[in-house]
């Protein structure tokens, strides 16, 4: 375990730049949660309904259900260095208009959606860049160590944003989550103004990577095509959008849980979101100690994923509730470690955005759809029945997946492997010779 933690934190130790960009990524991340938290929390304080909820998480993530698909063709020519500090100089000042209206009084359910929308279009072009540029940061060799730190602070952020979110609303509401969030961005952008550019590792300029729209339409077709033909991408991808769209709706049924089922305030919301950030963060940390890519976790893990969402619309209590929470978000970092492994890891350079762009896609840009079908659930049958129904799903699927597909798996990933095994082989060899 100390062999793993030491070489995860080794990116960090050797590299200043990437030193940078987490502790940027890392008070950044834990800020918009605790706005996130806020701003749900006041929307339905105001409307008093899950509708209103899902409209909030479809304004945030539909800009990118529209254009997600183009985005890794989008910024695979583009500067990720440049292009991360314009969208997060974009996103401050978003979150410093929405301070100004919560101090004046005046903030309405409207303009938190039309906010919501605006970094919604950033996180368009924000989301691949940002996965793209954790290599250029330490390098090639240290890409797996830098991928598994950087997974693990999502959950920390996700940890601890929902707690402090949740303190500062029983306080005095949206106004500190807002100005947090702004001061978030301010951070990380500072971060990237003071890297130094000259110890980037950039990958080697694109051919032909103007940005024309057609250009973008064919490169986005081209890796549509590449994940259809390739066996060890298309299950990863299903499953994933699946699990997004019916298995992830917190966002709409926790504020949902807290307010209506258990009666609670601010606080209670709160423990259950940092309940799940917490789950997250062991699940991440175990897949990383066990740092290899298996079938039967991925699978188990979303099988396990619907199992525990028919037991959480059992509940009733702020403990029941808290407990199973933490079991979801293990789950749910089990399974995402071993679908992104597999795409960071293996897919070759040239592709690799657009590829992780895919990914992103199907957990991002599903959210308008999860969102909206949530509030209308909710609306009729209250947090149960969009537990009972993603649960149901999941589960039914990760069986037939399982039932269907593990040979035709494990043989894609153990040819993966062998490619990747030649490839750096090849590379060693060019090495020595170049030495020579």
């Amino acid at each position: 375990m100390r062999t793993v933690y030491g070489s995860m934190l080794e990116s960090a130790r050797s590299h200043r730049n990437y030193r940078l960009f987490f502790g940027g990524q890392l008070i950044s991340q834990t800020a918009t949660w605790i706005q996130r938290v806020a701003q749900m929390w006041f929307v339905l304080s105001v409307s008093h309904s899950g509708s209103a909820l899902g409209v909030l998480i479809a304004c945030q993530f539909a800009p990118y259900a529209i254009f997600g698909l183009c985005s890794g063709a989008i910024c695979d020519p583009l500067d990720k260095h440049r292009t991360l500090i314009v969208t997060q100089a974009i996103m401050m000042l978003c979150a410093g208009i929405l301070t100004a209206l919560t101090f004046s009084g005046s903030l309405t359910v409207g303009e938190v959606d039309t906010i919501a929308a605006i970094q919604g279009v950033t996180m368009v072009v924000d989301t691949p860049t940002r996965q793209a540029f954790v290599i250029q940061t330490v390098g090639w060799d240290q890409r797996p160590h830098a991928i598994a730190l950087n997974v693990n602070l999502y959950n920390i952020a996700h940890t601890l944003g929902p707690a402090l979110g949740a303190v500062a609303i029983a306080g005095v509401g949206l106004k500190v989550g807002s100005l947090a969030n702004a001061l978030g961005f301010m951070t990380m952008l500072a971060g990237l103004l003071l890297m130094r550019t000259n110890e980037l590792h950039r990958p080697e300029p694109h051919t032909g990577g103007e940005m024309r729209v057609g250009a973008i339409l064919r490169s986005t077709i081209e890796g549509l095509r590449l994940t259809w033909r390739t066996q060890q991408m298309m299950p990863i991808i299903v499953l994933v959008f699946v699990v997004a769209t019916l298995g992830l709706s917190f966002n709409v049924t926790l504020p949902l849980i807290a307010h209506n089922t258990l009666h609670g305030n601010p606080g209670i919301l709160g423990v259950l979101f940092a309940c799940y950030g917490a789950g997250a963060l062991v699940g991440a940390l175990y897949a990383t100690i066990l740092d290899r890519v298996s079938h039967a976790a991925f699978l188990s893990a979303c099988g396990l994923l619907g199992a525990l969402e028919l037991l959480l619309a059992l509940q009733e209590t702020v403990a029941g509730c808290a407990v199973i929470l933490v079991c979801i978000g293990a789950a749910f970092s089990c399974l995402t470690a071993n679908a992104s492994a597999t795409l960071r890891l293996r897919m070759p350079e040239p592709i690799r955005t657009r590829m992780l762009s895919l990914y992103s896609y199907s957990w991002i840009g599903t959210a308008p759809l999860s969102g909206l079908l949530a509030g209308w659930l909710s609306d009729r049958g209250g947090p149960t029945l969009v537990f009972a129904v993603g649960g149901v799903t999941m589960a039914t699927l990760a069986a037939m997946a399982a039932l269907g597909g593990q040979g035709r798996w494990r043989s894609a990933t153990s040819r993966t492997s062998s490619d990747a095994q030649r490839r750096r082989a090849a590379h060693n060899a060019s090495t020595a010779r170049s030495s020579a």
